[in-house]
Parts: structure tokens; C-alpha cells; sequence
């Protein structure tokens, strides 16, 4: 553990340490005796189980480039670092293609199942290699989570907060600090960068106007721009925009080299500005790309359809009847009290600096609004409870259409445990907000490092819901 363990966890660690010991010795006298013996399958787990506990981020490339064709390792490098590796439990079962492993997680009290099973004769690439974890009980996931959390944190990885709620059931966390002066400390109603995920706000206000008949799904951008610059793209309807299925492409200020087209970007209309000439890249409705200038056209189009600003008309529609206190779209001159952003760039930068200098002038319809980890709460509770949306236009909203991942401005899943809701990824902020309705379960996680709630909430999800089968 990181630190000593929560009493909760103490028991089950003792009788993994015990477990352990007793596998040590049971693995050396299994696999050692048969490596010596040539075994090829017990070979590879030791090979695997080495570069993987070295943490050394060569051995481990090394091993998934050769064995898997995964030269990034993007996944088990991290996996790496929130396990701290892991000891044997047991050899659960093997023949001379394959093995299963019951491990256990060196930092928790957790358990994953590791399966191999060898390719043909005298190739290096493996035909499985599966490695998942086993389900934690559910009192003991949320202490798992803190646990990795507190990791992070100490390597400034992690700053923010994350709340879990079951039904009225809630628990709430948080780390770091609002600036690098520490003097104040991150909380659950700290507003942070939202990023993408304010795209969820955007697709709420067009499907309110499109329950107050004011705007028609299947209807041309056109019909409401009636100015736009480019008559290929003015054909996109607001379905295919909702949908990322426009071809509208990005807005070009988001990017770190993007800052000439930062500095005179401040509004919606200075965004058509400077990307309406542009026809789609694609036929519209042919295939899905994720574009982030469809989602400021929709912001466009409700400004026109309502006669207010975009802005006004979010704090009236979504934010005010959902309870949103901390909520909002403040510019670069007006950030006090928002909790400074820190990055480098996705590891292109040796260390962290601030994200101001990457900022757009203020947050547009496409994401870069302001909440708290409460707010995003309340927001989720009023789209359950139907304050903001019908539930003919919630069901619209929340249900994969043409795109299996993607419903109107949500993102879907809808496998084992489906879930909608959305994240938000840019330098310094990083968002995962999805509900699970099956469960009754809410996650939210707002942080001002890069990539840090997307990392958390895969390692929650797979230790609440276990792994799919």
C-alpha cells in the first residue's frame, strides 16, 4: 500500500501476504524446475513477470513490442505504475501452450487473472495474453481507488476531486491543491476546466429548443445560419453535428502551436470566422470523426434560435435548474477561484507548467466551461430526474445511434454495464463524468493534470464492475 492501510483492508492484505508466501515458493518449485526443463509457456510468464515488476519502461516496451506488437505500451506502463507490479498467488491451471496465473497487486488488495497461451512453433508473438482483474468487493473499491489516487498525487499526477455516488449514496475525495502556491486546497466545489465534456451542455440546450419545436434534428445548418460563408457545409444538418457525423473537422486554437489563432479568437463568430470557408471533409452522414467545430455550430444555432447568447442561455437552461453553483464560462481575465491546469503536453515537455498559454480566450460551445465535481453531479441527478430534458429527448441523447459509442453529445456505452455521459481531455485538464444506470452509479472526476480522472476511472471501473466476459 501506499502508506499504511485503511483497517477495512488490513485483513484481506494478510491473507493475500500469507497466500503469497506459500505461492512464492509453490511458483519456484512449478515453473522454476520446468524453465530449467525448457518449458517454453513458463518461460514466457516469467519473462513477462520480470520486465513488468522491474517497472523499467524499456523491458516493458521491449516485452509487448516482441510478444504482442505494442511497441507504445501505453496501458501496461501504467498498469505498472498503479500496481507496483505483482506477486503470484497461484498457478491455476497449464499444459504446454498455456497458463493462467492468479496474481495479486503488490500496492492493493486486489487480484487479476493473467492467461497465456503460446502461437505456433517458433514464433516469438503470442496468440493470448489476457490479463484482468478479479471484482473487489464493492465496500473495499472506493479505498482501492483512494489508494491509487494518493499515489498519483504524490507524483503530481493527479490534483482534483472525484465523487461516486450510489443512488443517495455518496462519497467524495479530493487532492491537491487550487495553484502551485498550495495555499489553498482543491475541493468538491472547486470549479476546474471541463473540456470536452461541456459538450454535454451544448447537445442539452439544441435538444430543449428541438422539444420547443424551434429546431428541426433533420434540418440544414443553413435554415438557421442563414449567412454561413460555405453552402457545402451549411447542408449539415444538426443531427449529423450532434452526431459527429458532419465532416466539420476542428477549429485550429486548441493545439500548443495554435497560439497566433488564439490571440484574436474571443467569440462564436470569431470562430466561423476563421473556419467557415471550409467545405466538410467528408460527405456528411457517410462516416463518424469527432469534430469539435460542430459542436460551436450547434452553439451557434441556439444563439440564433433563442436570441440570447450562447452563454446566457446555458446559465438559464442548464445551469440554474440543475443547482450548478460553481458552473460556467469566466475568460482569461476573470479565473480566480478556478483551479490552475498543469501539463506536459501528453509527456512532450520534460515537466509540468501551467496551461494558461494554451487557453482560449474563454470556453465556447464545443467545451472549455468551468464546473466543480458537485456541479457535474447535479447535473447528472437533473437529467436523471427530467429538469432538463423530456425523457423522449434524454433517451435520444443517451442511445447509440449510427456511431455505437456515441448517442447526441454523449458518449454510450452499451455493453455489460452501459453508461452515458462524456469526458474532456487538453493539456492540464482532464474530465471522466459518466453515469451507469443499471447500478443506479454516477462517477465523476475533474483533474488539473493531463490524462489523470481517465486513468482512474478505468482502473475504478474494472475493479466495481470486474472485467467483461
Amino acid at each position: 500500500m501506499f502508506g499504511s492501510p485503511p483497517p477495512l483492508l488490513r485483513g484481506y492484505q494478510t491473507m493475500i501476504f500469507k497466500r503469497t508466501l506459500l505461492a512464492g515458493l509453490f511458483i519456484a518449485l512449478v515453473i522454476g524446475p520446468l524453465q530449467a526443463q525448457s518449458d517454453p509457456v513458463g518461460a514466457v510468464f516469467q519473462e513477462w513477470l520480470t520486465a513488468f515488476n522491474s517497472g523499467d519502461a524499456g523491458a516493458i516496451r521491449k516485452f509487448y513490442a516482441e510478444r504482442l506488437g505494442d511497441a507504445d505500451a501505453a496501458y501496461p506502463l501504467k498498469n505498472a505504475e498503479d500496481t507496483c507490479g505483482f506477486d503470484t498467488v497461484r498457478v491455476e491451471s497449464r499444459t504446454a501452450q498455456g497458463i493462467s496465473v492468479l496474481l495479486v497487486e503488490k500496492c492493493l488488495p486486489a487480484l487479476e487473472r493473467l492467461k497465456i497461451e503460446l502461437g505456433p512453433s517458433g514464433e516469438k508473438k503470442l496468440k493470448t495474453f489476457d490479463l484482468y482483474p478479479l471484482k473487489l468487493p464493492p465496500e473495499r473499491v472506493n479505498a482501492a481507488l483512494t489508494d491509487i489516487a494518493d499515489h498519483l498525487s504524490a507524483s503530481d499526477k493527479f490534483a482534483g476531486a472525484v465523487i461516486i455516488a450510489h443512488g443517495d449514496k455518496q462519497w467524495s475525495h479530493n487532492w491537491g491543491n487550487l495553484d502551485k502556491s498550495g495555499a489553498k486546497p482543491i475541493t468538491a466545489d472547486t470549479p476546474m476546466f471541463l473540456a470536452s465534456a461541456g459538450k454535454m451542455f451544448t447537445a442539452v440546450s439544441v435538444l430543449q429548443l428541438v422539444d420547443a419545436r424551434k429546431i428541426e434534428l433533420d434540418a440544414p445548418l443553413g435554415r438557421y445560419l442563414t449567412d454561413y460563408p460555405n453552402a457545402k457545409t451549411a447542408r449539415v444538418t444538426v443531427r449529423q453535428l450532434l452526431e459527429h457525423r458532419g465532416g466539420t473537422g476542428d477549429i485550429g486554437i486548441l493545439g500548443q502551436n495554435d497560439g497566433a489563432n488564439r490571440a484574436h479568437v474571443r467569440t462564436i463568430a470569431d470562430i466561423i470566422a476563421l473556419n467557415g470557408k471550409r467545405p466538410p471533409d467528408f460527405p456528411p452522414g457517410t462516416k463518424t470523426d469527432y469534430s469539435n467545430y460542430g459542436f460551436v455550430l450547434l452553439g451557434a444555432i441556439v444563439q440564433r434560435v433563442s436570441g440570447e447568447s450562447y452563454y446566457d442561455y446555458v446559465a438559464e437552461h442548464v445551469f440554474k435548474p440543475a443547482g450548478m453553483l460553481n458552473a460556467g464560462f469566466p475568460d482569461l481575465e476573470h479565473l480566480d477561484g478556478v483551479a490552475e491546469g498543469y501539463t506536459t503536453f501528453y509527456g512532450k515537455a520534460p515537466k509540468l507548467v501551467s496551461n494558461r498559454d494554451s487557453l482560449p480566450w474563454r470556453g465556447m460551445p464545443a467545451g472549455g466551461g468551468v464546473a466543480s465535481a458537485n456541479d457535474m453531479l447535479k447535473f447528472f441527478n437533473a437529467m436523471k430526474s427530467g429538469k432538463l430534458l423530456s425523457a423522449k429527448m434524454l433517451k435520444l441523447a443517451t442511445t447509440a445511434g449510427d456511431t455505437p459509442w456515441y448517442g447526441m453529445g454523449f458518449i454510450v456505452n452499451s455493453g455489460e454495464n452501459p453508461s452515458w455521459g462524456h469526458g474532456g481531455q487538453s493539456y492540464g485538464m482532464d474530465v471522466a463524468a459518466h453515469y451507469y444506470p443499471k447500478q443506479d452509479t454516477t462517477f465523476v472526476c475533474l483533474a488539473t493534470r493531463d490524462m489523470a480522472c481517465d486513468r482512474l476511472m478505468y482502473d475504478w471501473y474494472r475493479r466495481y464492475f470486474g472485467w467483461p466476459k
